[in-house]
């Protein structure tokens, strides 16, 4: 077999042998990308997550001292509940005690002066009862307040955590996508271009083989007649 064959027939499998691999490559490289971005969308999720169990019981109680807030203030809630909640509130916080302390000493007072029945006495054991039910109000609302102001930030806090989870995973996916149709361009490059190289391999296998005259050969094609003009004087009439 001429070598020009030979050569023809190495360079088409070549080409071939090259698309192939070029395509494997490519597919392999695509596929860990599709892996990577997976495995950082799982781990994304992990910390949102995780995220989420460390700020929910600030955004539960919050939204609890929120409902309180508004029950206390006759805005809405549950009255109910609110005054529970106040009681349980001023029982933790020794109101009562500083209640009962404080009128007792408004009566002594009162009773050492001699006005111990007088209407100077109920007065100031109103005022006194009174002041210190405001005080602590104020301070149970603005409790109140406080705790929902955690609430809100948390629930802020995991809002932006939810927010970058959307924009690593959207970038992750973005990534994957954009490398995976960079493969399959980058394949279908390397076909035409392993096509093109095969034909032009195997038209050299074409090119130089015979026909009709085994190898080295030639094919014989009979020649025309060569065409000579008629002589017009090789022909007389009458004579």
């Amino acid at each position: 077999m001429p070598a020009a064959i030979i050569g023809g027939v190495i360079a088409g499998a070549g080409a071939i042998g090259a698309a192939a691999i070029n395509s494997s490559a490519s597919n392999s490289a695509a596929g860990a990308v599709t892996n990577a971005a997976a495995q950082s969308n799982a781990l994304q999720s992990q910390i949102y997550d995780s995220n989420k169990a460390l700020a929910q019981p600030y955004i539960n109680a919050g939204a609890d001292a929120l409902t309180g807030l508004e029950g206390f203030l006759g805005l809405g809630g549950d009255p109910a509940a609110s005054q529970k909640a106040l009681d349980a509130y001023l029982n933790s916080t020794g109101y009562r005690f500083s209640l009962n302390q404080g009128l007792d000493a408004v009566t002594q007072s009162k009773a050492a002066s001699g006005l111990l029945g007088s209407g100077s006495t109920l007065k100031a054991l109103d005022a006194y009862g009174t002041g210190l039910a405001d005080q602590y109000g104020q301070q149970y609302a603005q409790n109140l307040q406080t705790l929902s102001k955690t609430g809100q930030a948390a629930a802020g806090n995991l809002a932006g955590s939810g927010q970058n989870y959307a924009n690593a995973v959207g970038a992750n996916n973005t990534n994957a996508a954009n490398t995976s149709a960079s493969a399959a361009v980058a394949n279908a490059g390397n076909t035409a271009s392993a096509l093109t190289n095969a034909l032009k391999g195997f038209g050299t296998v074409l090119g130089g083989s015979s026909y009709g005259g085994g190898a080295g050969g030639s094919s014989a094609v009979p020649s025309a007649p060569a065409y000579t003009p008629l002589n017009p004087n090789a022909f007389s009439i009458g004579g």
